[in-house]
C-alpha cells in the first residue's frame, strides 16, 4: 500500500521541468463567500506518495460537507514506475458548496476492492456577512 507523505490544498501548483521541484501557490484553509450556495474558484490538491510495492492502486478525492454528505470529485489510477516517490495532483475547476462550516477534502486509496481513507484536509466556509459580524470593532 502506498503511504501518503503530504497533501496540500492551494490555488496553483508549479512543477519545475528540470528538477521536478513543486511550488504550492497560496495554500487554502478557508474561503469567505458572499452567498450560498456558491462554486469556489479553481483549486489544486497536491500530494506526494511513498511507493511501497509494485501493485497498481487508485486515489479518490471526495468533498465531505458539514452534514456528512460525500461527493466524489475525482479518481486517479496509478501504475508504479519503479520510483520510490510519486507526485499526484488533482486540478479542480470549481468546487460547489452549499453550507457554511467545516468541509473536508478526503483522500482515499484503493488496492484491489477496498478503499481506505488516508487524509482529511479541512476547508472552512464562512459567509461574508457572518464573518463581518464576528470581527471585533
Amino acid at each position: 500500500m502506498p503511504r501518503l507523505l503530504y497533501a496540500m490544498v492551494c490555488n496553483d501548483i508549479i512543477v519545475d521541468r528540470e528538477t521536478g521541484a513543486t511550488s504550492f501557490i497560496r495554500t487554502i484553509e478557508h474561503a469567505v463567500v458572499p452567498q450560498l450556495p456558491v462554486t469556489l474558484p479553481p483549486l489544486y490538491v497536491g500530494t506526494m506518495w511513498e511507493m511501497e510495492g509494485k501493485e497498481d492502486f487508485s486515489v479518490a478525492l471526495q468533498l465531505v460537507s458539514p452534514d456528512g454528505k460525500a461527493e466524489t470529485l475525482g479518481v486517479q489510477d496509478v501504475k508504479p514506475t519503479g520510483s520510490m516517490l510519486h507526485k499526484l495532483n488533482f486540478q479542480l475547476p470549481g468546487v460547489p458548496v452549499a453550507a457554511e462550516g467545516r468541509h473536508l477534502l478526503a483522500l482515499s486509496v484503493r488496492k484491489e476492492s477496498d478503499w481506505e481513507n488516508v487524509q482529511e484536509l479541512p476547508i472552512f466556509i464562512f459567509k461574508e456577512s457572518a464573518q463581518k459580524e464576528q470581527r471585533p470593532s
